[in-house]
């Protein structure tokens, strides 16, 4: 419990960069192979993270992390934690984690497993698939084929130089639509809906420089994509990217516009613009589901999460015009 609790936290934080980040240079570009796979490199805090966003078409939204963490003060770890709001009316969320040495990977074809149950395969956007089954708790179910994917994009290398560390922002599928199998406990349903899959490499853990970031998906056939960070104690900056007819458009922003900020609830409505005056803007409808890190902790582990972080909320939910959203504030 205590290792899943550690590896979770990390994972929490290799979606954020600060304000005074540098950003990439360099244009939009197609993603390939190698922005799928693990790229395991030295530094003591180095994690990364195959974020999905899903929000299936009968309202439930789920997110599943498929994580390999160095997390400093412990051996590396690799695992999985999958939230769900909005199941039957009631909100869910498991971990798993193991040795790193239990992640395995190939290029050709792609496939990424942490455990036999726990996998991905297949390369965007000609095939994906994904699974994670676990017995823990009340026993969880996904398995997902993909198609109808947007190819993916990185802006230059999609590299963010912040503090003392770098964080590379990837979007292998910006927008699909999935179909398969969801169960909690022996309550098995056939889903249909949208997925978003980021994979996100951090060499440093930046929660002591970081206070709060926004990620939100409009999926389709030409799908926006907005990614809003601000740094401890300074203000907001971030990019967008939005698909049109002539393909995918790069909206660095030069002004970040925050409205209905209450404490770490989700601004009501998140907007950027450029300096050659585009804009983007997310409008949050509704909040599915908040939860604390702390909740559940004891003992060391809690200590050591206040002591490296404070207090953790994730928050996830749709916004208007059918998108969604998942929001993170740090204490």
């Amino acid at each position: 419990m205590k290792r899943f609790l550690l590896l979770s936290l990390a994972s929490l934080f290799l979606v954020e960069t600060a304000i005074a980040a540098k950003s990439p240079s360099g244009a939009l570009r197609a993603t390939g192979a190698g922005d799928m796979l693990l790229n395991k490199r030295k530094p003591r805090w180095y994690n990364e993270v195959w974020s999905y966003q899903f929000l299936f078409d009968n309202g439930t939204q789920a997110t599943l992390n498929y994580t390999w963490a160095r997390l400093g003060f412990k051996d590396p770890v690799c695992g999985a934690d999958y939230s769900v709001a909005g199941f039957k009316g009631r909100n869910y969320a498991v971990g798993r984690e193991y040795p790193e040495e239990r992640l395995q990977q190939q290029g050709n074809p792609l496939r990424v497993q942490i455990h036999p149950d726990m996998w991905f395969q297949g390369q965007p956007p000609h095939a994906h698939h994904v699974r994670f089954a676990t017995t823990k708790n009340e026993g969880y179910f996904l398995d997902l084929e993909f198609s109808k994917m947007v190819p993916g994009v990185a802006w230059g290398d999609g590299n963010w130089s912040a503090g003392d560390g770098d964080i590379m922002l990837l979007l292998p599928i910006p927008s699909a639509r999935v179909k398969g199998r969801i169960a909690i406990g022996k309550d098995t349903i056939a889903v249909e809906g949208w997925a978003v899959l980021e994979h996100i490499r951090q060499t440093a853990l930046l929660a002591d420089i970081l206070k709060r970031s926004f990620r939100g998906f409009t999926p389709g056939d030409h799908p926006s994509y907005f990614s809003a960070f601000q740094e401890k104690g300074g203000g907001w900056t971030g990019y967008g990217i939005q698909w049109t007819a002539a393909g995918p458009q790069l909206l660095p922003a030069a002004d970040i516009g925050i409205q209905g900020l209450d404490g770490r609830q989700p601004p009501s409505s998140i907007s950027l613009a450029t300096s050659d005056r585009r804009s983007m803007v997310f409008k949050r409808s509704n909040i599915a589901q908040t939860a604390s890190i702390l909740e559940g902790m004891e003992g060391v582990t809690r200590w050591v999460v206040k002591q490296f972080v404070g207090d953790v909320l994730i928050s996830r939910g749709r916004t208007d015009g059918g998108g969604f959203y998942q929001y993170i504030a740090v204490k």
